[in-house]
């Protein structure tokens, strides 16, 4: 089937919209419009682009949103939510960015014997930040707390443990192993039971004297964002809360521990574990790849996606989960936009439920409104949802200058495709649709070594 309409489309090429203020705000998962304080320079308004003519005035563009934040998760459009303006820092001030931390490798006598598998996920979260403790873990045991223990600034020694098979000695072991190490409060040593045989292992632990702290895991969220599944594994966690070693024995996870402790002392952001990586025990997906020239936006592809948001939703809130999510940056008053528009009804056509396609405007509603109407638009013209980025959290993100200007996400929030509507076609579309189906069967394949289920 052909997708492109061809004299709408050979037409177009040479028509685009751009716009003169290029530097805006950026993000992108929408939310109600928080107050904004005017901008210091008013921003220009777009203009048509016309070999030697002077650009038409088309409406006002609104004001600059916050700078672009990348997701930590695949992106998803949720219902708005109010954005929290950013204070820029003191004038000399050092700003610390987020960043994996470099490890050095274990001494081979320290390296536990594990299952591949379980080696490659309990690795895959090294130099990453300890995911946040789970509100629904139970603290137990003769040393339980009220709630999660503080061990900030602190060397963390996290062993699984499976007490519904048998006792935990092997905790009282480690800290044994860390001598005045642990006595001295420089490690924490946390027991963390597995989400298996919970009734008979409470039971047991509740009874337990052990020097270490010890959790259950209930529903298994926390053994899954740290790489654990049934055989019992460990990592080691330094003062500034990044996983420096996985998957050692009683003496190395010891040892490990008290080199960390000798280390001096450096504050520093660590970065969070991305999705990708947590699930890194998958098998890897192969994308197309595509390094034709782009012009009129930031080039994402081969990276992941700015977040994305709205400022509200025109219809419904689209379901993007799982699907390849076609962004379509448009604007009611752009004569190539509206000629757009059957092409890319031609996709959700095509493509169904493989693909997730959604319109995002720079428009103010009421701008919105009289465009619709001036160009005899009604919204059931676009056969999928559309949204408002008022605040240019998404679009600036992109650094949209020229419209239309199409961004093509997989799953896992990787921009796969950026350019004009009229060169995305079924040799573009179809490998992309086709790998994401790889990478939903693959993580379905993952899930099933998943405790939450």
């Amino acid at each position: 089937m052909r997708i492109l309409p061809t004299l709408v489309f050979l037409l177009a090429l040479g028509s685009t919209w751009s716009i003169a203020d290029a530097q805006f705000g950026g993000g992108f998962s929408p939310r109600k419009p928080a107050p904004a304080s005017p901008p210091e320079t008013p921003p220009t308004a777009p203009t048509q682009a016309k070999p030697a003519a002077k650009p038409a005035a088309e409406p006002a563009a609104e004001p600059e949103g916050n700078p672009p934040t990348l997701p930590e998760n695949a992106p998803q459009f949720d219902e708005p939510t109010s954005a929290k303006p950013s204070s820029p820092p003191d004038s000399g001030a050092t700003v610390k960015v987020a960043k994996p931390v470099k490890c050095d490798a274990p001494q081979k006598a320290w390296i536990a014997r594990l299952d591949p598998e379980d080696r490659e996920a309990i690795d895959a979260g090294l130099g990453y930040a300890l995911a946040e403790l789970s509100p629904t873990l139970k603290w137990v045991g003769s040393t339980s707390t009220q709630g999660a223990p503080d061990f900030k600034g602190k060397v963390v020694v996290i062993q699984s443990i499976d007490a519904g098979s048998s006792t935990p000695a092997i905790l009282d072991r480690i800290v044994t192993g860390l001598g005045s190490a642990h006595s001295d409060g420089d490690v924490v040593v946390i027991g963390v039971q597995i989400p298996s045989k919970l009734d008979l292992a409470t039971k047991r632990l509740e009874k337990t004297s052990t020097k270490a702290i010890i959790c259950i895991d209930t529903d298994g969220k926390w053994c899954d964002a740290l790489g654990i599944y049934k055989k019992p594994v460990n990592l080691i966690v330094d003062r500034n809360g990044a996983i420096r070693f996985a998957g050692l024995t009683e003496k190395g996870s010891a040892a490990a521990a008290k080199s960390l402790v000798a280390e001096p002392k450096a504050e520093i952001r660590v970065a969070a574990r991305p999705e990708s990586v947590a699930s890194a025990s998958a098998p890897t997906v192969s994308f197309p790849t595509f390094t034709e020239p782009l012009s009129g936006c930031k080039d994402f592809r081969g990276r992941m996606s700015p977040e994305l948001m709205v400022d509200q939703w025109i219809t419904v809130t689209p379901n993007t989960k799982g699907k390849v999510i076609i962004v379509d940056f448009f604007f009611t008053g752009c004569a190539p936009c509206r000629a757009a528009i059957p092409h890319t009804n031609e996709l959700v056509k095509v493509y169904g439920d493989s693909v997730a396609v959604v319109g995002v405007s720079f428009e103010s509603k009421s701008t919105f409104d009289s465009g619709m109407k001036k160009h005899k638009l009604k919204t059931s013209d676009f056969h999928y949802p559309l949204g408002l980025d008022t605040t240019r959290r998404t679009i600036g993100a992109f650094g949209v200058e020229s419209y239309p200007s199409i961004a093509i996400l997989s799953a896992d929030g990787i921009v796969r495709w950026q350019g004009h509507p009229s060169n995305l076609n079924r040799a573009v579309l179809d490998p992309i649709v086709a790998a994401n189906g790889a990478l939903a069967k693959s993580a379905e394949q993952s899930k099933s070594r998943s405790w939450a289920k």
